[in-house]
This record gives structure tokens, C-alpha cells and sequence, in this order.
């Protein structure tokens, strides 16, 4: 590989401190958690993150010489049958809430960071890897759906019409 650019080394070098805190922070979560489902999702970005780990660590090698791909989420985790407490306990929510922030975090990370990237592999894993984190936000707030502890404000019909009207008038249409 050729020389990386300094700011793409500073940022994944920031972005691998980062993630040693995560992991560790999953991996407690993991003991924490009552409920399967979550601890499923929690070991889906245990493996998610690890595997992030392991590409910046590739493109961070100066004798690596290949491009380096980002693996696909192994979703066949929250598919697995465990054994085990399937009750959920009053942890698992806020555990859900803070990973769900985390993921979201961790997105908004890897995209800003993508876009003052200058080598493009990096670039591209990191955009990768943002959307990634993408996808297990999701699964997060799909899980708070089901325990009904998701709320999400809504407006109304008047506003919405409101704020159309205005912007229409705003660029003449």
C-alpha cells in the first residue's frame, strides 16, 4: 500500500482508541443483559467492531499491500438459538438506549471522518463501516420498539402543511 496520508492515520488512530473502550463497554453490557435478544445484538456489534479493528489495522500496515474490504454484519448471530434468561430486566433497557447512542455516535464518527479522508480505500471502509453502524442503530430501536419504550414526537398535520407552504413560497413553486 502506498503511504497513508497523515490526517487518514491521526483519524484511525483516534478511531481504534475509541474502539478499545466500545469492546470493553460491549463485553460488559453483554454480561449485564437479561434479555437474549438483546445480548444478540450486543455480540453482533462486539463482532461488527472487532472486525472494523481489524481493517484499520490492515490499512494502517505499511507491508500490506492489497485493498481491504470490510466483512458484511454476520446477522446469522441474531438468528442463533441460546440458552439462557429470556426475561428482560430494567438494565437492558438502558443498556439498549446507550448502545443505540453509541451506534448512532460511532456512524456519525466514521462518515465525518470518511469525508476528510484522502485515501480512498480508507475513505471507502469508513463509509462502510458508518453505515454498519447504521444498520445496528436500527436494530436497537427496533428492540425498544418491542418493549414499547421507544417515543418518537410527531407533528402535526397544521405544521407540517405550515412548513411546506413557507418553504414553497420560498423557492417559488
Amino acid at each position: 500500500m502506498e503511504h497513508l496520508p497523515t490526517v487518514d492515520l491521526g483519524l484511525m488512530s483516534d478511531h481504534l482508541t475509541a474502539h478499545e473502550g466500545m469492546l470493553r463497554k460491549l463485553q460488559a453490557y453483554q454480561e449485564m443483559a437479561t434479555s437474549t435478544d438483546l445480548k444478540k445484538i450486543l455480540a453482533l456489534q462486539y463482532q461488527t467492531m472487532s472486525d472494523h479493528v481489524r481493517v484499520m489495522l490492515e490499512l494502517i500496515n505499511p507491508y500490506h499491500a492489497n485493498y481491504v474490504e470490510l466483512s458484511p454484519i454476520n446477522m446469522a448471530i441474531l438468528q442463533q438459538n441460546n440458552m439462557g434468561h429470556f426475561g428482560i430486566s430494567q438494565d437492558d433497557q438502558w443498556i439498549a438506549r446507550e448502545a443505540h447512542t453509541s451506534s448512532k455516535n460511532m456512524a456519525n464518527t466514521n462518515f465525518t471522518s470518511a469525508l476528510m479522508m484522502q485515501n480512498q480505500n480508507v475513505r471507502n471502509v469508513h463509509i462502510k463501516m458508518a453505515l454498519q453502524q447504521l444498520t445496528l442503530m436500527e436494530l436497537y430501536e427496533q428492540f425498544l420498539k418491542r418493549l414499547g419504550s421507544s417515543f418518537v414526537p410527531r407533528a402535526s398535520n397544521e405544521e407540517q402543511l405550515r412548513t411546506y407552504n413557507h418553504f414553497k413560497s420560498v423557492f417559488s413553486l
